[in-house]
């Protein structure tokens, strides 16, 4: 097997991510209000463009459940869905989904891996009838369902779900170097099927994953990209999910999960972001000035994903002493501009000149403070600066090295009581 792909055929696998057990009994799914584009789109492509109209999605022949607030829909459609992909956007509580309708002729498609399903006696060319595409979503889930129309009567069409692409992470974030799975499931009658996985990211695309299940081999497999594949028994939904082992910030971008049947494809839209924590170095580690000599503090900032980062510069003066204004310890301070690594991490540096030391400066703890995305709470790091021929010891080290003497004498004369005592034995022997 082309390597990078690991298949996980396990139908536990899929119980975290099921959609809704078709033998179930829930209460009819909250119609959907959706937008019907003019004209005819290509396969299960997701739509956009054109003239719309205002529609409106149920489910089940339910014909009670009133609608979001909206305008009055021109067409209506009884959506028959025997695996309730659409159902967990139509089950409150919710999120009012985006949802774009508009007809399409299926096609299965024109990639290498997908020419083996078009001998099969329900492609497009003898499948009939009418179909629309429709995507819809909300921030936790999204899917793409291929719709096969029925019966219709004026201003109310009756269509059953062909094939329904989806995903329970429309969008991600994940941090570099840590593995990230992006969901993907589908559901439809039983059929040989082929899985693309595709990445676009700053105006380039690549496939990084295709799985053909007639053969249960991977024409094409990017290192470090594996399918997660499973399935769940009786309800027709198989997971086909994606993970990326150890992500960079070059793997942020959308994420296109298309499957190809016999009788059509249709796909779903992920957005990855990638964030890199930055690591903080702050240079001199010692800060031992010469008075009336100024010092400069080098904050070094690398490996953070994305460019924006943050770097202030704070002083705290000695305990002794009520804090002071950086500005009045600051003389001059640059930042310079972003540098890019090969793994595509940024880096740069913040500077800071202080102004001439004087005793009242003795002590004073200067800190590079950095903020970005990728940390919970800011980092800071500090040196203090010591001011080069006043250093001494303090009256705590003092008491210290006291303590330490006293018991070491007393260790000494209860080993040797003795020699604690030589003058003593002396006299005696005399």
């Amino acid at each position: 097997m082309a390597a990078g792909l690991r298949l996980l055929l396990a139908g536990l696998c899929w119980s975290q991510f099921r959609v809704k057990d078709a033998a179930s009994s829930p209460p009819p799914p909250a119609p959907i209000r959706c937008a019907l584009l003019d004209g005819v789109g290509r396969g299960g492509a997701l739509p956009g463009g054109g003239n719309t109209r205002p529609a409106l999605l149920r489910f089940g022949g339910d014909a009670e459940t009133p609608p979001e607030p909206g305008p009055e829909p021109e067409v209506t459609f009884n959506i028959s869905d025997p695996w309730g992909a659409l159902t967990p956007l139509g089950v409150p509580p919710r999120t009012p989904p985006s949802c774009e309708l508009n007809p399409t002729n299926p096609q299965t498609g024109s990639a290498p891996w997908s020419r083996p399903l078009h001998p099969d006696a329900r492609s497009p060319p003898t499948a009939g009838g009418q179909w629309w595409v429709a995507a819809v979503g909300t921030p936790q889930y999204g899917a793409t369902a291929l719709l096969q129309g029925g019966t219709n009567t004026e201003g109310t069409i009756t269509a059953a779900v062909s094939l329904a692409v989806l995903t329970h992470t429309p969008t991600l974030h994940g941090h570099a170097g840590s593995p990230i799975h992006l969901h993907c499931a589908f559901a439809a009658p039983p059929s040989p099927f082929v899985l693309e996985w595709r990445h676009q990211s700053r105006g380039a695309g690549q496939v990084l994953l295709a799985y053909d299940s007639t053969s249960a081999r991977a024409p094409r497999a990017t290192p470090g990209a594996e399918l997660l594949l499973g399935t769940r028994d009786g309800d027709g939904v198989t997971a086909v999910t994606l993970r990326l082992a150890r992500p960079s910030p070059g793997d942020e971008g959308t994420y296109i999960c298309s499957v190809f049947l016999p009788h059509g494809h249709a796909q779903t839209v992920l957005q990855l972001s990638v964030f890199a924590p930055p690591k903080v170095i702050l240079s001199p580690k010692n800060l031992v000035v010469t008075p009336g000599m100024s010092a400069e503090l080098r904050c070094h900032v690398s490996g953070f994903y994305p460019l924006d980062v943050t770097v202030t510069w704070q002083r705290r003066a000695e305990k002794s002493r009520p804090s002071r204004s950086t500005g009045g310890s600051v003389m001059d301070s640059w930042t310079s501009s972003h540098r890019r690594a090969a793994d595509g991490t940024y880096s740069r540096t913040a500077a800071a000149r202080l102004v001439p030391a004087h005793p009242q400066h003795h002590g004073d703890v200067y800190s590079c403070v950095v903020t970005h995305g990728a940390l919970d709470k800011p980092i800071r790091v500090s040196v203090r600066l010591l001011l080069a021929g006043t250093e001494g010891p303090h009256l705590e080290d003092i008491t210290g090295l006291f303590l330490v003497a006293f018991i070491l004498c007393g260790l000494i004369r209860w080993l040797y009581p003795k020699a604690a005592r030589p003058e003593e034995e002396t006299k005696k022997s005399q």
